[in-house]
């Protein structure tokens, strides 16, 4: 069944940074004048995080973070990595056929290369994941995810100059407990996620956790194949085991899961009038210049079949092909503490393995002219041994050392007419090894004066050795596909000046100041006030996959950042209120982005040479009454490509980086209410407004995905025995939405992705 809405288009949003900072100081303002008016009967609780490799409250850490507890993902039945980002505030996600990318204040990818990390850390229990596309089968049983914003390469290492986004998974308990919840919704949707949790004897306590997603409808029609596509179809399970006595720790942890969801296909809009094509001379369509060119314009044909989809419906797909997954992750880690006289050793140890096996329809046509059969396969081994002080006294600091080796196989396959013409094949090998010290300290100078300082040196040698051939035909390597023959070399590591070869390093700081002044006052209970100076570093590599000719076989520069921030975090109200802000200014140097090359069908990675932000972020909670949990969040941001790099021989200078709205807002209000007898209900309802941003270099109209609002809510009913039944919808304005989109004229088309369409459901859950 095919659903479709016309698109939603809010207003925009102010022009002027000044309005920004005047809002911000506005609603600061009136959250004090509130506060001093609300008769809260209870307060907020504590949130515990280890964004510092220690456990803190929140408000307590000199870092701008945004924080979701379990409760919070349940509440809002977060049920993948993408909605992470829908309440957070200046934080969006590139997100395209099965990889998902943060992208924090203007800093993120514009590309999927498999052999180049993002500049946004996304780690699982403290393990980094080197690729994108491994946190895929992770999202479930969570404790809380942790974003922290602005650069983190003291204690988090040298990819990550965005921040670093870390999930903490929950953690055996020592009585026995158990849960499952069930999930039925629209298009067959069927979800199910449970554990079994408890003590095991001999001071052994152990969980175990499993999660299915199993989507029988699509979001999507194929009038091509006649088949839905667009449907999840995914396993996961994960166990843990502790052991622990009152100087020492040691847990281990297994993860295995499978993945062969159908994934969202692509819409292949063209971008050349039909005249022009059938002339051999294309000539780019006035819609697709204007941005309001769709697949139901005839005036707009692609390049190489001279087709077009015939609708404007985003749900409707015409390739040849399913864009199918069969991905399998599996891994684990080992964490061991000992107790010391004045600090705390800690080692903790990660092995991951991933291989991802796609397949798309890059054109998005019947007759097949380009599809891509996508290929890695990833081991990751880390290791990280720290030294941490006692929490007393005035000095707290942590000393460490990291490594990290990484092996990926590239297979990366683009035929061209299903391997009847020479398309291109990408076999390589990349290796990496990475090493670290780090040292980072806390030094209370006075009761409510604070200095922060930290320091960390990187070392990273990568070597490459491989390249991209000219190759036809199909055929099966295993399980993934290749070409029956080789015809020519087209790049090679060899023959780059470096031979593949690079080495990489850098000492990160961070240094900073916080004040925590004595309070006697009711209404503001607690004030944390900080500012710092931080830098922070992002390894070089290659531009590898797919390179369709030598010269667009780039050597990657390291990226650098300098970041300026200042912010608060105040408690209210009788600690009824949370009300924390910040402001930034980021110089980015080398950045990577993906241009267009007049010399090269495919995209090319290259460094952009400077890349200025600056930006402001409020956020609020707020418990007026019993029961009543009100939330919001809003961010300005203002990234700027400050270098004259160019796009197919137009300059970039000025434009906006890819997924950085201008204006970004959030909120969120939680109801709950008691029945009679043990009955309870909990409303909750959500919505994230995003502002006009490019999801493509450069900012051509066509590129251009206008404000739009996202609206969730559900209704639960909690009785007695520890379960609960709720009744949840998802976008419920059915907004239309693009996600993802690849301009590519030397092809002839724009691909367009698109968000999920209104979805409803139920889920039922117990407990005991």
């Amino acid at each position: 069944m095919t659903r479709f809405h016309d698109r939603s288009h809010p207003t925009g949003g102010w022009r002027a940074t000044g309005r920004a900072i005047a809002l911000s100081c506005a609603a600061l303002s009136l959250c004090f004048a509130l506060s001093s008016l609300a008769q809260a009967q209870t307060v907020l609780q504590e949130v515990v995080v280890t964004a510092q490799k220690r456990k803190q409250s929140e408000q307590n850490v000199p870092i701008t973070m945004s924080v979701l507890t379990g409760d919070q993902l349940r509440a809002l039945d977060v049920t993948n990595i993408a909605e992470v980002t829908t309440t957070t505030p200046n934080v969006e996600m590139n997100y395209g056929f099965g990889q998902n990318s943060f992208n924090i204040r203007g800093l993120g990818v514009n590309f999927f290369a498999p052999n180049l990390g993002s500049p946004v850390t996304v780690s699982i229990d403290g393990v980094p994941m080197s690729e994108d596309f491994m946190t895929s089968l992770m999202l479930f049983d969570i404790d809380r995810v942790e974003v922290l914003k602005g650069p983190q390469g003291t204690l988090y290492g040298l990819n990550t100059t965005g921040g670093a986004v870390n999930f903490y998974t929950n953690q055996p308990t020592p009585r026995s407990t158990a849960g499952l919840t069930v999930g039925y919704g629209d298009y067959q949707a069927f979800h199910s996620e449970g554990f079994l949790s408890g003590p095991l004897g001999a001071g052994f306590t152990g969980r175990l956790s499993a999660y299915v997603e199993d989507q029988r409808e699509g979001f999507y029609h194929n009038i091509t194949r006649n088949a839905d596509e667009g449907r999840p179809d995914k396993w996961a399970l994960r166990g843990k085991l502790d052991w622990s006595r009152a100087d020492a720790k040691v847990a281990a942890s297994f993860h295995y899961g499978r993945d062969k969801s159908q994934l969202a296909p692509y819409q292949g809009v063209g971008i050349y009038t039909p005249q022009s094509v059938a002339a051999g001379h294309p000539v780019l369509c006035p819609q697709y210049l204007n941005g309001t060119v769709t697949g139901a314009t005839a005036n707009c044909v692609r390049g190489t079949d001279g087709g077009y989809p015939g609708t404007a419906n985003p749900f409707i797909s015409t390739g040849n092909i399913p864009h199918q997954a069969n991905n399998t992750s599996f891994g684990g880690s080992t964490l061991a503490e000992i107790s010391l006289p004045g600090f705390t050793l800690t080692s903790l140890s990660g092995f991951e393995s991933y291989e991802r096996i796609q397949q798309e329809s890059s054109d998005a046509s019947p007759a097949g002219v380009i599809n891509v059969f996508w290929y890695q396969k990833v081991k990751q081994g880390t290791e990280e041994l720290r030294l941490t002080s006692d929490r007393d006294g005035p000095w707290q600091y942590i000393l460490g050392t990291f490594y990290e080796h990484d092996d990926l196989l590239n297979g990366d396959y683009l035929a061209v007419a299903q391997g009847a013409a020479p398309g291109y094949y990408s076999p390589f090998d990349q290796h990496v090894n990475s090493a670290a010290a780090f040292f980072h300290n806390s030094l209370r100078v006075t009761r409510s004066l604070t200095l922060q300082a930290g320091v960390r040196y990187s070392w990273e040698r990568t070597q490459l050795d491989g390249g991209t051939y000219a190759a036809v035909g199909l055929d099966s390597l295993g399980n993934h596909t290749v070409p029956t023959t080789i015809i020519a070399p087209l790049a090679l590591s060899s023959a780059m000046a470096d031979g593949g070869r690079r080495t990489d390093e850098d000492t990160t700081y961070k240094a900073g100041i916080s004040w925590t002044p004595a309070l006697r006052s009711r209404t503001v209970n607690h004030l944390l006030v900080y500012a710092d100076v931080a830098t922070g570093f992002r390894a070089g590599g290659f531009n590898a996959d797919l390179a369709a000719i030598q010269d667009s076989m780039t050597t990657l520069a390291p990226e650098k950042i300098t970041s300026y921030e200042a912010g608060f975090k105040a408690t209210l109200a009788q600690r009824a209120m949370l009300v924390n802000g910040a402001v930034f200014h980021y110089d980015l140097q080398n950045g990577f982005m993906n241009v267009d090359s007049a010399s090269a069908p495919i995209p090319v990675t290259i460094n952009a040479a400077k890349v200025a932000a600056d930006g402001a972020e409020l956020s609020l909670q707020w418990l007026p009454v019993d029961g009543l949990d009100l939330r919001a969040g809003g961010g300005w941001l203002d990234s700027k490509i400050d270098s004259n790099i160019t796009n197919d021989g137009v300059s970039l200078y000025g434009q906006s980086p890819v997924n950085s709205p201008k204006f970004t807002a959030d909120g969120a209000i939680e109801y709950s209410t008691p029945l009679t007898g043990a009955y309870s209900l909990q409303a909750v309802t959500d919505a994230s407004w995003r502002g006009r941003q490019y999801l493509y270099i450069p900012n051509d109209p066509a590129n251009a995905e206008k404000a739009y609002a996202i609206w969730n809510a559900s209704l639960t009913l909690f009785g007695p025995g520890n379960w609960s039944v709720s009744f949840w919808g998802k976008n419920l304005s059915n907004t239309i939405y693009r996600t993802y989109v690849n301009d590519l004229r030397g092809f002839g088309w724009l691909l367009n992705i698109y968000g999920p369409p209104r979805t409803y459901g139920l889920n039922v859950t117990v407990k005991y």
